[in-house]
């Protein structure tokens, strides 16, 4: 097994294979990049080779589609500054989770046992008639009640560490979890599968305090605290237009959406809505990765991304194929395009890494919508302008 923790750069950066980050890395990466989970979380191996390979400590390192914040967590780790950006509010959140994380499982619990304590004179004043039927119907009445109070205090407060903690315990089938038996990433009930006479237990209540104290728990498994020396931000930005000056980050490294692949709106609607999403169907006009929209806006997208990389500064990007209802979208080749296109003596393509995605890598598994991954390297080599 290839040694993730020596650095790359100053060898040849094109024989990064994807033999770096091969196998689950959920008992190796921090058990801070397992808070909630989220639909098309790019790997955690992946991100740490790609940045080791092509940046050195100190840099600056800009994720503008950072979804649940893998790649600004994992820079920080390795010593670089972080920008993180995602217009999506739950991604937003979990990145902002990770970065503000307390630095010791005692600090944790100490503000979660504080925030628990306020949020109780706020649970009798939850009105359940006001919350729509569809998100009432995931949970008993008296475990939506605590769980409606506390975001209420954790968002006036901003605790993001915490609110992404209760946000990765909000629903699932397991007894730490607050809702009646539903899936972990797209939310639906699993009524058929565990129906009420049989499963009786499954619906019952389910106290807050104790889950969400045993979720900050194991949010410290293993995890070494970020030096407070180094500079991060996270941005709530569409990637069209990041507010940040020309030439002003070393390298970008990001999983931008797959073309035709996810709706992020709806497969986050639950979560969204504890967020003050009230309807996601707003959100998914803004998020979607549809043929209307996807090349237009990746377009976009790839000129503002090459302003703001610094003369020299690398352009990482991990895409993916889309297959369904027999029409193929080659997600790495249309953002190829776009970037030779529109800039043919600026950018040039450094390195191209394909990597086949093995079942257990799979959110869905036997699904086969996307058969491999496509790693784009792209150097900068000449000070940004539109041709």
């Amino acid at each position: 097994m290839l040694d993730l923790q020596a650095p790359l750069f100053d060898s040849a950066p094109a024989i990064l294979t994807p033999e770096f980050w091969r196998g689950c890395f959920n008992a190796r990466e921090s058990s801070i990049q397992q808070l909630a989970p989220y639909v098309g979380k790019l790997k955690s191996g992946m991100a740490r080779a790609l940045i080791q390979a092509y940046t050195r400590e100190g840099d600056t390192v800009l994720d503008p589609f950072c979804g649940s914040g893998v790649v600004p967590f994992e820079a920080l780790s390795l010593r670089r500054n972080a920008i993180g950006n995602d217009l999506n509010p739950y991604a937003f959140v979990l990145t902002m989770a990770k970065c503000t994380a307390p630095k010791t499982a005692h600090e944790a619990i100490a503000k979660a046992e504080k925030c628990l304590s306020e949020s109780q004179r706020f649970v009798p004043r939850v009105d359940l008639r006001l919350i729509p039927i569809w998100v009432r119907r995931f949970f008993h009445p008296r475990t939506l009640k605590e769980t409606v109070a506390l975001f209420r205090v954790l968002r006036t407060q901003n605790e993001y560490f915490l609110l992404g903690c209760l946000l990765g315990i909000l629903h699932h089938v397991r007894p730490g979890f607050l809702s009646y038996p539903s899936s972990h990433l797209v939310p639906y009930l699993r009524v058929k599968k565990y129906p009420r006479r049989d499963y009786p237990e499954m619906y019952r209540y389910r106290d807050l305090r104790s889950r969400l104290l045993a979720k900050v728990a194991r949010a410290y498994k293993r995890h070494e605290p970020i030096d407070s020396s180094l500079r991060w931000k996270v941005l709530q930005e569409n990637a069209m237009c990041l507010p940040l000056p020309d030439e002003s980050v070393d390298a970008v490294v990001s999983s931008p959406p797959y073309y035709g692949a996810l709706d992020y709106g709806r497969d986050n609607r639950l979560r969204l809505w504890f967020l003050g999403v009230k309807d996601y169907r707003v959100l998914e006009r803004c998020l979607t990765s549809d043929d209307a929209v996807y090349l237009p806006q990746m377009s976009r997208a790839v000129d503002d991304i090459c302003r703001v990389v610094k003369t020299d500064g690398r352009i990482i990007l991990v895409l993916g194929d889309y297959r369904r209802n027999g029409a193929n979208h080659d997600s790495a080749g249309a953002v190829l395009k776009i970037a030779q296109r529109n800039f043919p003596d600026s950018l040039v393509l450094e390195n191209l890494i394909i990597d086949p995605i093995p079942d257990e890598r799979r959110t869905r598994r036997l699904t086969r919508t996307t058969l491999h991954e496509t790693i784009i390297v792209l150097r900068k080599v000449q000070p940004y302008s539109i041709s």
